[in-house]
């Protein structure tokens, strides 16, 4: 998958507005039909090409203004491992969702190699 760029995006809505199916578009401008619906549904009204629109899915359960306090609270020695992170500090959140938003960061653990 590939964003569209902006100038695409304009000549599909002014395709669109100019009377031609989603199928004659997107002939003319070699992408798939749904495409185009997509992008004239999203882009038509308003004519902000440019603008990064909300994305369908569930809203992200920690951010990253968690993240640093989590961080700080480990470093500090408030907090011995995620486990007690989590209990202390984020009870409405599991341990591995934790886990996760910091191996997002590039923060993820390892395990000590014995000798």
């Amino acid at each position: 998958m590939f964003d569209t760029t902006a100038s695409k995006k304009a000549a599909i809505v002014a395709l669109k507005e100019a009377g031609f199916s989603n199928r004659a578009v997107a002939e003319k401008e070699n992408v798939a039909p749904s495409t185009v619906s997509r992008i004239s549904n999203r882009y038509g009204p308003t004519h902000h090409f440019d603008a990064k629109t909300s994305r369908p899915g569930c809203p992200r359960k920690i951010d990253d203004r968690d993240i640093r306090t989590a961080l700080r609270m480990l470093t500090s020695g408030q907090a011995k491992n995620v486990t007690d992170l989590q209990r202390r500090f984020f009870p409405h959140l599991h341990v591995d969702t934790i886990k996760a938003s910091f191996r997002e960061h590039g923060l993820g653990a390892y395990v000590r190699q014995s000798k």
